[in-house]
């Protein structure tokens, strides 16, 4: 799983990091962001934008492990590209296109660009336009 949300880290930050790893510290083990131009962030040293990309990949890693043993359930998110870039939107798009073909993704959002996104990033993006 620290693989699979290092690699969907590493792609969501535009290869800002290049990954995520572990360190111990006394009887846990704590994440680091491995940062590309070298050395390593704690979540809490990582922009707001940042620490939501690495919710994100975190969330997708674990749908993904979910997914190998029992039928897929939707993948829900509310807003979680509302601090992103709109390239790092443009990735994360990418791997829910990716995650689609395992199950059902459902992206809530309020943000048009990121509709515009969606459709330039997956061909098969439905949208639902909910009434005002």
């Amino acid at each position: 799983m620290l693989q699979r949300a290092s690699d969907a880290f590493q792609t969501i930050t535009k290869g800002a990091y290049s990954g995520l790893t572990t360190q111990p510290s006394g009887e846990k083990e704590i994440l680091l962001g491995i940062v590309a131009a070298g050395g390593s962030k704690l979540a809490t040293d990582m922009s707001t934008g940042t620490r939501a990309q690495l919710y994100l990949a975190l969330r997708i890693a674990g749908y993904h492990e979910f997914a190998k043993t029992r039928p897929s359930l939707p993948f829900i998110t509310d807003d979680i590209l509302e601090t992103f870039d709109d390239f790092r939107s443009e990735e994360a798009c990418r791997l829910f296109t990716a995650m689609a073909g395992t199950g059902q993704v459902i992206v809530a959002t309020h943000h048009r660009h990121l509709i515009d996104i969606a459709r330039r990033t997956c061909s098969e993006v439905t949208v639902h336009e909910l009434p005002a």
